[in-house]
């Protein structure tokens, strides 16, 4: 398994979605795993290739889905670096803070189960 990066921005062996609650509730879709790749990382911005690093999925899933995101308000192309776009959770979204109170659930029912 590939080193991937955790939401605390450390290195680690574990992929980080397969593990993330909106995973465990609504399953493992590229819009899953995009929109919490850029949860965990809320306070940045992310190239579309640390958004498939960090959501482990291919580069191709993120260019396939993100206008999608973008266009519901779900994510914000927030500038352009080299040519290539940036990305951000769009914490003013009304959808956002929905997604982050059930992922915030999930993780507690799964601590719970972990118990």
């Amino acid at each position: 398994m590939s080193t991937k990066i955790k939401r605390d921005g450390q290195e680690n062996d574990e992929t980080y979605p397969e593990n993330a609650p909106l995973v465990h509730v609504f399953g493992a879709s590229g819009k899953v795993k995009i929109i919490s790749a850029l949860l965990s990382e809320r306070d940045r911005d992310l190239n579309v290739s640390d958004i498939a690093d960090i959501g482990d999925v291919a580069r191709s899933t993120v260019y396939e889905n993100i206008g999608e995101l973008c266009e519901m308000g779900v994510v914000i192309k927030t500038r352009e670096i080299g040519g290539g776009p940036m990305y951000q959770i769009n914490t003013d979204n009304e959808i956002v803070d929905h997604i982050s109170e059930v992922r915030d659930l999930g993780l507690e029912r799964l601590l719970e189960l972990d118990k």
